[in-house]
């Protein structure tokens, strides 16, 4: 099928939505034609991350905020279709949700998300709950973007694809097989300790961690969560490496260290799960996220792997984009009907369609 799609996605760090608009030939991402991204109001954010502690109980809240936060996407997918006039025919629009709570051992990964409120809003046909019938056939739920990595990497050639937002997650294209699996955290940690002691939503470029020092047994210590040691397929949340687990880490950790060193080393930590992560044979590395904006951490991650490493930018994709592009479609897949196969991914017993779509 050929023509456009919308993708929605707002990440693990509930910072923006973002909206990738993308043309398709023959059922492939061919294009990228607009990326519109605004951040998430203040006092919004602040209402969804209350819903991810362990406690939420209150229905009509959830409620409330899921209403709040939909209506809000939809304002930006008009924005976006205005600044075009309203002349663009969409196929569908896929829209991830905001994931408060991701538990696949226990049947579970669930987005807050109001897809019929959000169609009624734009006109649009939306595609949404991506994760929940991947999890029934056994699988993670996680990650779905391997799935749209193959898609644009370069042929015959082995591709890690490494996307860094509040979670990091992995993509190896190979010439045979494509897998993938989430790795650990990504920004989440560095984000809570900047907020926690210096009161900024993130550490600028890495600045801060670039003045301080590797603790080495503060790293030998924080690696030594069972997360790491798992075999894929995996998948995490910021529920997992939350600011419970960072607190009770240094609690555990006995010797006293500043907190600049602590936010390097949660930096070190990032670079050296992720460089362990990308098999050898990879012959490249592409990153994408708003990780890829945290140079300090970008640098040490080139000196972990002394791999060439640049943004998914060379091979014609926004690395901040890529999610969103991904939503898109995979939300054209749930729209035709096509089986999707993760058993390489996520460890689902068989292939199937993904996701559910509004009449």
């Amino acid at each position: 099928m050929n023509g456009l799609v919308i993708g929605v996605m707002t990440g693990t760090s509930i910072d923006a939505i973002d909206i990738a608009l993308i043309q398709i030939k023959k059922n492939l991402p061919f294009k990228l034609i607009d990326f519109y991204s605004r951040k998430i109001p203040g006092r919004l954010k602040a209402d969804i991350k209350s819903l991810t502690t362990t406690n939420i109980t209150n229905i009509q809240t959830l409620a409330k905020i899921t209403n709040k936060f939909s209506s809000e996407i939809a304002f930006n997918i008009n924005a976006l279709l205005e600044k075009h006039s309203r002349e663009l025919k969409i196929i569908v629009c896929g829209v991830h949700g905001q994931t408060i709570a991701h538990s696949p051992d226990k049947g579970f990964s669930f987005q807050i998300c109001n897809p019929h409120l959000i169609a009624e809003l734009t006109g649009l046909k939306i595609a949404f709950d991506f994760r929940s019938r991947d999890i029934a056939r056994g699988g993670q739920g996680a990650p779905l973007a391997p799935l749209f990595h193959y898609r644009i990497a370069p042929k015959n050639i082995e591709t890690a694809f490494v996307n860094i937002g509040g979670i990091a997650n992995i993509s190896i294209v190979g010439k045979n097989s494509t897998y993938g699996f989430d790795i650990g955290p990504g920004n989440c940690l560095l984000d809570l300790w900047s907020k926690k002691i210096r009161n900024r939503a993130f550490d600028k470029d890495g600045n801060w961690a670039r003045k301080g020092k590797v603790n080495s047994q503060l790293l030998k210590h924080l690696k030594n969560d069972i997360f790491f040691k798992k075999k894929f397929p995996k998948s995490t949340s910021t529920q997992y490496f939350s600011a419970v687990w960072l607190e009770e880490k240094l609690r555990k950790h006995k010797i006293k260290i500043s907190n600049q060193d602590i936010q390097t080393t949660l930096t070190e930590l990032t670079a050296i799960t992720i460089a362990n992560s990308i098999p050898q044979s990879s012959q490249h590395v592409y990153v994408c996220g708003g990780g890829y904006k945290n140079n300090f951490l970008i640098e040490r991650l080139k000196n972990n792997t002394k791999k060439p490493i640049t943004s998914t930018q060379l091979i014609g994709w926004d690395p901040l984009c890529i999610e969103a592009c991904c939503f898109g479609w995979l939300a054209l897949q749930t729209f035709l009907g096509k089986d999707i196969d993760l058993r390489r991914i996520t460890g689902a017993r068989h292939s199937g369609v993904t996701g559910a779509i509004t009449a």
